[in-house]
């Protein structure tokens, strides 16, 4: 890991009400990917939001995630509970799970269908056509690729090099950098989806203006962050697995999420609990790492998180489906429309 003692760090009000009374909830280190130095989440006095406080500049954030960032690699089955899957990614030479004969019993391919489906990803029914999306923080593409397979045209931004060159390799549309104002004509898109990044940007209120210009009217706007109204935070603290101090900045409720929506042109909000504990699993990984630094169980169920497989997804989903039915997920799906 490189020296990061030249990081310029930016002492800033709430970024959501511009409140400049605020108080430290927990300072920590870097558990994830061991970045030097010790981070501070606040939280505003006035509007209740949790941010990372002194925090990176622009400038010098992206100096924060390592060549092994997670989500840079994601793994090569995306999740699409889908007939669709199971015929595309899975042939009937495939897994025996799979095969023609297993999935013609009655009732199993619904019940796989069912325990499998996470809402981690949610696609809108748009009627027109052509339709066209935006992708932020695309990654290598896959997502991207989903949509193409479902008659969108698709466009991409990553700020990271190295994935976006694989995804433009792949023959996606891929813009390399930032999303900036101004980068794309007024109402050009008919939806814009945004998986676990509204977390690590400086200004989310400013993204999310950007957004609504960029939208045609009654558009859709789809993103995930982590949940930090939930119990995973309050039980596992600075062992959270979606702390990820510093590049999270921002640690949302869904109360902010609405407000913040609202104020940016947006109606129909619906946030959704995914039916997902892998946080959890990430969590006691971290924990068990820093704990026991000699065994290879904190590691294993760290490579878990990141793939747990079809099995691993299976045996999760009951309790994760409880989770989610109870509105206690740690990662949401939120739905707004441009009005």
């Amino acid at each position: 890991m490189e020296s990061l003692s030249d990081i310029t760090w930016e002492q800033v009000p709430c970024p959501l009400c511009g409140s400049e009374r605020w108080s430290v909830r927990l300072a920590a280190k870097d558990l994830l990917y061991g970045l030097p130095g010790e981070f501070q989440l606040v939280r505003c006095a006035d509007c209740r939001h949790h941010f990372v406080n002194p925090r990176p500049t622009p400038d010098c954030i992206h100096r924060f995630y390592p060549k092994d960032y997670v989500p840079h690699h994601p793994p090569n089955l995306a999740e699409e509970p889908s007939e669709a899957r199971a015929e595309t990614r899975h042939p009937v030479k495939g897994p025996w799970y799979l095969s023609r004969p297993v999935r013609s019993v009655p009732g199993l391919r619904r019940l796989y269908y069912w325990l499998s489906e996470s809402y981690a990803e949610i696609i809108p029914e748009v009627a027109c056509s052509p339709k066209r999306a935006l992708e932020l923080g695309c990654a290598d593409g896959q997502f991207l690729e989903r949509l193409q397979r479902r008659g969108w045209e698709p466009v991409g931004v990553e700020l990271a090099a190295d994935p976006a060159r694989r995804a433009q390799a792949r023959g996606l549309q891929v813009h390399a950098g930032r999303f900036e104002a101004g980068q794309f004509p007024a109402g050009s898109f008919d939806a814009v989806f945004a998986w676990m990044l509204l977390e690590h940007l400086h200004d989310p209120a400013a993204a999310l203006g950007e957004i609504r210009r960029i939208l045609k009217d009654s558009a859709w706007l789809v993103f995930s962050v982590p949940n930090y109204a939930c119990w995973e935070p309050r039980v596992f603290g600075r062992y959270w697995y979606s702390l990820q101090l510093p590049t999270h900045l921002h640690q949302f409720h869904v109360r902010e999420l609405r407000r913040l929506l609202r104020s940016n042109g947006f109606g129909e909000i619906r946030a959704v609990h995914q039916r997902n504990l892998l946080n959890v699993a990430g969590s006691v990984g971290l924990w068990l790492r820093e704990r026991f630094p000699a065994s290879r169980l904190g590691p294993a169920v760290l490579r878990f998180t990141n793939d747990p497989g079809l099995w691993g997804t299976l045996a999760m989903a009951p309790p994760a489906i409880l989770a989610a039915w109870l509105r206690q997920g740690g990662r949401l799906t939120v739905t707004a429309r441009a009005v």
